[in-house]
């Protein structure tokens, strides 16, 4: 008769090192030179997706946040900046509004077919300092944890049968969208801006420091390490980044949906 293996001979617990391949591999935005204070904020990402968008998204987006909110303000109107800045900010706070929506509406699900405790995932959590240099960098910081929160309610109701596989996949699609079209958007407002600097007149136009123009994506070749955190102490701090920032915003990833607000 063939018994069953004991489960520590078939499961293997992850200790970090899912978490080390995922710092090593993304890249962000370089902030090194970013001479703005920021606040920092101790957060701990469990699901796979809120780390992915953590990495590949919030930096970079911090990056324009600061060309728009600084430099594009050196060059241009007042109120033009304040305009866009608006833009964003009323964009970012629907988003949030979707987000909390979605919470409340899978807690209902979860409490209406009697599930009251939610998966829990193997990986060791990504824990990290984040640091909010602005506003939106403060409301990009908060989507990206309700993010988090609401991808094991849906691996919980799909392994309880109450989604379908489908169900999940097109669920977490569209709650990852809300984070990378903030990505998109931003980054095509600070090349808008930046358009419009271009296209002053000469004698007004001021030299371009490589500090102060929107920041690369991940997807630069040049760019292999991720930067822009500050690692827990039982953390190992993650490569040094190439001290530079390219002239162009780029999108972090192949997958970022078209920038719409």
């Amino acid at each position: 008769m063939n018994y069953p293996a004991p489960t520590h001979l078939i499961v293997t617990r992850d200790y970090g090192e899912t978490n080390r391949k995922l710092l090593a591999k993304e890249a962000a935005a370089d902030l090194t030179r970013v001479e703005s204070a920021s606040r920092k904020v101790n957060i701990s990402l469990a699901s796979p997706e809120g780390k992915r968008l953590y990495l590949r998204c919030f930096y970079v987006s911090q990056a324009n946040f600061h060309f728009i909110s600084v430099f594009a303000r050196m060059k241009l109107p007042a109120e033009d900046v304040d305009q866009v800045e608006q833009e964003l900010r009323t964009m970012l706070d629907a988003r949030i509004v979707l987000a909390n929506q979605r919470i409340v509406a899978f807690e209902k699900l979860c409490h209406q077919h009697g599930i009251h405790e939610l998966a829990s995932y193997d990986i060791e959590p990504l824990a990290l300092e984040a640091k909010v240099f602005s506003m939106f960098g403060r409301r990009l910081l908060e989507l990206i944890s309700k993010v988090d929160q609401l991808m094991p309610m849906l691996e919980t109701l799909c392994i309880d049968e109450v989604l379908s596989t489908s169900q999940l996949i097109t669920e977490k699609s569209q709650i990852k969208k809300t984070v990378r079209a903030v990505t998109a958007t931003t980054r095509a407002l600070s090349l808008g801006l930046l358009k419009r600097i271009n296209t002053l007149p000469a004698p007004e136009r001021k030299p371009t420091a490589p500090s102060s123009l929107p920041s690369q994506g991940d997807d630069s070749a040049t760019s292999p390490a991720f930067t822009g955190v500050t690692q827990r102490a039982d953390h190992p701090a993650p490569n040094p980044a190439p001290e530079r920032v390219l002239s162009t915003p780029v999108a972090p990833s192949s997958e970022e949906v078209p920038a719409s607000p």
